[in-house]
């Protein structure tokens, strides 16, 4: 690869869009806070402000990284590059019209918005399906990566379905156990799996580690991917046997994740070399929220059945330290280490003096990454309790903490060109 590479510029515009989603979904968090005082369950306003996280900052980060990182994880290059600049255009308008439809509750944009959602990602997983094929030696890596995306092409099915059902009322059947359905295969299916397929492989890598054991890692992708199945089936059935398999795959799943945390955790302490760097302490943070996610959700499995109904603050606390504590932070951390590496190959003429040292460089940058970080951590804390809460003024002062830190870690991210 060379400094011209179109995947370079790609990559840098879908994270620099990203980068302006991350600070806009704690705005929006800030100004909206009243709609978590009420029920989840097709709450449109937090419909939206869970797409700006997780379509708006997640999937387009995972977007543009995924052309640098894919062909080293699996050893092939993308097949159609190009494709990616219309599918950027139409997939960011897209968004934009459907969290508008969403938040203002207008149907027909919603239904517009999904579909060229669904039209622009189907795109790109055409793309990258194409290119997993030519993969030569299949390992576990890349068997999860394919299991991802194959996860990934359903939820967006799934997802298209229920935007359309806004508009055409006719087609809204079973709409809570569809909705159960998208986020099983969104989040456990898709960014739990890339997440493990792609950090089993990377982390030797990066941080001069073991593998992992091929047990644990043979171990956690039967787990997870036959809890994400489970969860799926259970859904279409109801009363005695839904509850069973839902049960059954939920517990599958906290086993799998449980299980890859132990691994991390493991691999982290054998690196070669022991020194900490701020990209380690983010995602150490969100595999540590991970692992506090599988508790959370063993504790919700015991809880009396209706109880979501009662205290359902919990649900709220249980999607936002999946989606960010989780997710959030170790994008973030990764960002770290593939934002600068990206800069040093646009301005490969300047790569002597090192542009991948901006982030690190000078005791006062270096300071800098960890104020943002010691500013997301208690606000992600008090995030937690506040949702459990439903307290309204400590989510007003949590989303106003993240706000602050999500601000200066883009504006920082962003100056690193100059």
């Amino acid at each position: 690869m060379n400094a011209t590479d179109s995947s370079i510029s790609i990559a840098l515009r879908h994270i620099k869009t990203a980068l302006i989603f991350l600070p806009a979904f704690f705005l929006l968090m800030l100004l909206d806070y009243k709609s978590f005082g009420l029920y989840f369950f097709m709450n449109t306003k937090i419909i939206a402000l869970t797409h700006i996280l997780t379509l708006g900052f997640l999937m387009m980060v995972i977007l543009g990284a995924s052309y640098m990182l894919l062909p080293v994880a699996i050893g092939v290059k993308i097949s159609f590059e190009r494709m990616f600049f219309p599918v950027y255009y139409v997939y960011t308008a897209a968004l934009l019209i459907f969290a508008a439809g969403m938040h203002y509750y207008i149907p027909r944009l919603i239904a517009a918005g999904g579909f060229f959602l669904f039209l622009s990602l189907a795109a790109y997983c055409v793309n990258i399906l194409s290119s997993i094929k030519k993969v030569k030696k299949w390992d576990y890596s890349a068997l999860g990566i394919l299991f991802s995306y194959i996860y990934l092409v359903l939820g967006l099915a799934v997802g298209f379905y229920l935007a359309l059902s806004f508009y055409f009322p006719v087609i809204s059947f079973n709409i809570q156990g569809i909705l159960i359905s998208h986020v099983y295969l969104m989040f456990a299916g898709f960014i739990i799996m890339l997440f493990l397929a792609i950090s089993y492989r990377l982390l030797p890598m990066f941080y001069m580690t073991k593998t992992p054991h091929p047990l644990v890692w043979k171990t956690d992708l039967i787990a997870i991917n036959s809890g994400v199945i489970l969860a799926l089936l259970s859904s279409f059935f109801e009363n005695g046997a839904g509850n069973a398999l839902g049960l059954a795959g939920e517990i599958l799943l906290i086993g799998g994740i449980l299980l890859y945390c132990a691994e991390f955790f493991y691999l982290i302490d054998k690196r070669i070399k022991k020194k900490l760097d701020v990209t380690l302490f983010y995602v150490s943070t969100g595999v540590a929220f991970l692992g506090f996610l599988g508790l959370f959700g063993l504790f919700l499995l015991f809880l009396p059945e209706g109880a979501a109904a009662v205290n359902y603050g919990l649900y709220y606390a249980l999607g936002f330290t999946g989606l960010f504590c989780f997710a959030g932070f170790v994008i973030i951390g990764f960002l770290h280490k593939i934002f600068p590496f990206l800069i040093s190959l646009k301005m490969f003429e300047k790569a002597k003096k090192g542009a991948y040292g901006k982030l690190f460089s000078g005791k006062t940058l270096q300071y800098l990454e960890y104020v943002i970080f010691f500013l997301f951590l208690p606000g992600i804390v008090s995030g937690i309790i506040s949702f459990t809460l439903l307290s309204m003024p400590l989510i007003i002062i949590s989303a106003s903490i993240m706000l602050v830190a999500s601000a200066l870690f883009s504006a920082r991210i962003f100056l690193m060109e100059f």
